[in-house]
């Protein structure tokens, strides 16, 4: 089942992303995770462990049919007061999503697969439900933050207690195995120095060289559901060799070589 925000978690994350500091660290995220998933037309988006709705607002403000999945009751009534009752949001896990195969076009999941109790089983039910890209956005075990995050919750009770991070090629990893295939996959990192210098290195995090850096605190990746093939361009009309032991009337698309016609006609 996974770790389940009680009142006072969603409450704390509300009191987070309302603070300066975290709605300076909202918006990077966010650009973050539009640079990545960069979608040409709306899309159906799912996202899975919506929590208070805050990426929720976010995707329905870019123009996009929205719909969340929480299991905790307390988030989702904090998320109905943000997002009215026009978003369906309902109570549920990632690893047992009530959908149809390919119901959403986009499924996200922001921060969430690190509560859940089972991260392969809910990567593989967002792919079932997803028809062209699952976005996931995920904090690294291997950045400056995750390492202050887990002494945090080594020295006292809290939310980062009975969480599980990631790093990319782990998370790669898992895409890969469910899928059976190395599909594209599209990752940038940001937060690679603590949050509390984003003010004065904000140049610094936005540059695209260092969004490359596998060690920033939080991951956006997106796994395209589509495989790029490259289709092998082949005359319609094509010589038939003389060796060759086909008969020329099972061939729809065949005629014969110009020698072949004039040999005919001489005949």
């Amino acid at each position: 089942m996974g770790y389940i925000f009680s009142l006072a978690d969603a409450q704390r994350s509300d009191c987070w992303f309302g603070s300066a500091r975290g709605r300076e660290a909202l918006e990077f995220e966010q650009e973050l995770l539009g640079r990545v998933w960069n979608p040409l037309l709306p899309q159906r988006v799912l996202e899975v462990g919506c929590g208070t709705g805050v990426f929720l607002d976010w995707f329905r403000s870019q123009g996009h049919i929205v719909a969340g999945l929480e299991p905790s009751g307390e988030s989702l009534e904090l998320a109905r007061e943000r997002l009215g009752y026009k978003v369906p949001l309902t109570q549920g896990f990632a690893e047992d999503l009530p959908y149809e195969d390919n119901q959403f076009d986009t499924v996200a999941l922001i921060t969430s697969l690190e509560f859940v109790e089972d991260p392969y089983a809910a990567l593989r039910e967002a792919f079932r439900v997803a028809r062209r890209n699952v976005l996931v956005g995920a904090l690294n075990r291997f950045s400056i933050g995750g390492v202050q995050c887990g002494l945090k919750g080594f020295r006292r009770e809290s939310v980062y207690s009975h969480a599980r991070f990631f790093s990319i090629f782990e998370l790669s990893r898992m895409c890969e195995k469910i899928l059976c295939a190395r599909l594209p996959i599209q990752w940038r990192t940001c937060f690679s120095f603590p949050v509390q210098l984003l003010p004065y290195l904000r140049s610094v995090e936005n540059n695209p060289l260092m969004q490359r850096n596998p060690f920033g605190h939080f991951i956006a990746m997106r796994v395209d559901m589509q495989c790029r093939v490259r289709t092998l361009k082949a005359p319609v009309f094509e010589e038939i060799p003389a060796v060759a032991n086909v008969s020329a009337h099972s061939l729809g698309w065949w005629r014969p070589s110009l020698k072949a016609q004039e040999k005919g006609m001489d005949s």
